[in-house]
């Protein structure tokens, strides 16, 4: 029994040094919870095997996108990739990325440590990762993801004025 009131006695001075900076990692970031909210995520599946994994960040309504466009933060992954960064990720000769069915403007490839990719929800080191711009288009915005032997993934966006 004196063991167990001792442990409550001292309990109070061990808990009372500890460092507050541990604490910082239960903060909300406010931009991460905004840009998870406009992230939808998408596989291509067959026979419960995952062929293509697409995560999507519309970033219009962030403010990271300027002008008359639609842009979009894509990670990818896709089962047996090839491992020339040419014919890898959105780049695979039979995977097809479209917004409405328009094909992008441009596909820039992101580097792991690049700013955009440090701010956004859902980065894994295995993901490719790029900022895709398509022409402006009229709501609603469905991102398919498609191949013409595995099938396609649709992410429905909604656009903001």
């Amino acid at each position: 029994m004196k063991k167990i009131w001792m442990l409550f006695l001292l309990l109070p001075f061990l808990v009372g040094c500890a460092n507050k900076e541990e604490l910082k990692i239960f903060r909300v970031d406010k931009s991460y919870v905004e840009a998870l909210r406009y992230t939808k995520k998408g596989d291509i599946a067959i026979s419960l095997e995952n062929k293509a994994l697409l995560i999507a960040t519309y970033l219009n309504p962030l403010g990271k996108c300027s002008g008359d466009k639609e842009c979009f933060f894509v990670r990818v992954y896709i089962d047996n990739d090839f491992d020339d960064p040419k014919k890898a990720g959105l780049f695979h000769p039979g995977y097809n990325l479209t917004l409405n069915g328009h094909k992008p403007l441009q596909i820039k490839e992101l580097e792991k440590e690049s700013l955009l990719v440090k701010q956004m929800p859902l980065c894994e080191p295995w993901y490719h990762f790029y900022l895709v711009t398509f022409p402006k288009v009229q709501p609603p915005l469905q991102l398919t993801f498609s191949h013409p032997d595995y099938g396609s993934v649709t992410l429905p966006f909604e656009a903001t004025e």
